[in-house]
């Protein structure tokens, strides 16, 4: 599969050409169990990719099989001076992690990969590219906690350290798990 599969930094154009694929496989990766998955969450996504897209600070990478069809993606944005992110640790979690400054911390938003895909390094492979081209000082994602497939993938391919869970009240999960990773930069 490795040799089919075609895995690129993207831009917002290529993010609204398969616009459509992303939103499919992101439904058909996230609204199985483990994952919590309210009825409106199909629309959520749709709303909130489309609102990323046109942000300047936004960020993607695809993996596409040998006929140009999406099988993967990676997608996230920078964090702003006043984001929320850092918010509602269940424990404390020191200032000079949760403090940001300008183009500190892209937050990586999604990552999947099509059910077939999956175990031959395509996500690390998405992860890579996306990092890879990033100026920010580090990255961060959020996991829900009973997803244990999706933290034993961050920590098998290093880098990703887990630095508290968050409760998140009228958010997709009632809690989530906060990671980091300090990004390699010259």
């Amino acid at each position: 599969m490795d040799d089919e599969v075609s895995v690129r930094l993207g831009t917002a154009a290529d993010a609204r050409r398969h616009f459509d694929a992303i939103c499919q496989l992101y439904d058909a990766a996230f609204s199985q169990p483990p994952f919590v998955w309210p009825d409106t969450e199909s629309q959520h996504h749709r709303e909130l990719l489309t609102g990323m897209i046109g942000s300047p600070n936004f960020g993607i990478a695809v993996a596409t099989d040998a006929a140009d069809a999406l099988i993967g993606f990676v997608y996230g944005t920078t964090l702003s001076t006043t984001t929320g992110w850092w918010k509602g640790f269940q424990q404390p979690v020191p200032a000079e992690v949760t403090t940001e400054w300008p183009a500190r911390t892209f937050a990586v938003i999604d990552l999947a990969a099509d059910a077939a895909a999956r175990g031959h390094g395509i996500g690390r492979r998405l992860l890579d590219t996306l990092l890879g081209s990033r100026t920010e000082e580090r990255a961060t994602l959020a996991v829900q906690p009973q997803a244990d497939a999706s933290h034993a993938f961050y920590r098998a391919i290093g880098g990703w350290h887990l630095i508290g869970r968050q409760d998140t009240p009228g958010m997709l999960s009632p809690e989530f798990d906060i990671y980091i990773w300090e990004l390699d930069r010259p």
